[in-house]
């Protein structure tokens, strides 16, 4: 009796054509892989790549983290399973360069973190191909496209804070000085002192974010946001960023190192 071959279960699925970029690749069982796929019209989705980790397999190439590639796929009710894949870029240099691996991790496992599964949303799609690309190319530096990332993914997604006038009272944006991350957004002088994890943000900040958020990753690379205000952009937006995802980003941690080695490296 012949075996069966393993796509013979899969007679009745339906067969879903659809681009899509991986967020993240597990190991499973002796050969296969698990994989995390954002698409902009299907949503976030998991996808089994049989074989994927066999050296002579076809899926090898095209399921690597950070690919981006039109994938045709089983529809399984938890879990689809990959039947071919066309490789649209697989923004090599992400694994070539640790810093820019490092940031291209940190906006996958966001991502990753603060979507639902098969929530339609192109324009976060687009954003994170988008993301990808900048990182890739390495212009703008890989920290600030990271950080408009973020500024723009909370956008995206509902979760922008108050960056026009104080959270707390209503007063313009011109007379704060403050981010509240627990509050959600700038904080004036006079309201301050009754939040506990107020954290300055200044003028050039302020400014910094509004053109991360309203400039493309193409045209970023014109900016020169003083080093301070950049700073205040990230410490403001990471602790905003880890209480709204309710949970702990690893890839955090390993920038935080990286940037605690180039300082140090930098005294020597």
């Amino acid at each position: 009796m012949r075996p069966r071959r393993p796509y013979a279960r899969m007679i009745g699925l339906a067969l879903v054509r659809c681009e899509g970029i991986v967020l993240k690749v597990k190991d499973f069982g002796e050969a296969d892989r698990i994989l995390t796929v954002l698409s902009g019209s299907d949503g976030k989705f998991e996808a089994l790549a049989r074989g994927a980790r066999r050296p002579r397999s076809r899926l090898v190439g095209v399921t690597q983290q950070f690919s981006q590639a039109r994938w045709l796929l089983f529809r399984g009710r938890n879990l689809d399973t990959l039947s071919s894949a066309e490789l649209v870029s697989a923004h090599s240099n992400l694994g070539a360069d640790v810093v820019k691996m490092a940031y291209a991790s940190y906006v996958a496992e966001l991502v990753d973190k603060m979507t639902g599964e098969r929530e339609r949303n192109d324009q976060l799609y687009s954003l994170v191909v988008a993301a990808f690309d900048a990182l890739d190319s390495g212009t703008p530096d890989p920290r600030i496209a990271a950080l408009a990332f973020e500024i723009k993914f909370m956008a995206a997604t509902g979760f922008l804070p108050e960056l026009g006038q104080c959270v707390v009272c209503g007063a313009p944006a011109e007379q704060t000085a403050w981010f509240g991350p627990e509050a959600g957004g700038l904080v004036c002088g006079r309201c301050r002192p009754r939040l506990r994890d107020a954290a300055p943000l200044g003028p050039a900040a302020r400014e910094t974010a509004r053109l991360l958020l309203a400039l493309g990753f193409d045209r970023m690379q014109v900016l020169k946001p003083p080093g301070d205000a950049v700073g205040e952009l990230e410490a403001a937006f990471r602790t905003y960023v880890d209480q709204r995802a309710e949970r702990k980003l690893h890839s955090l941690d390993f920038i935080r190192d990286l940037r605690r080695m180039e300082r140090e490296g930098g005294q020597s």
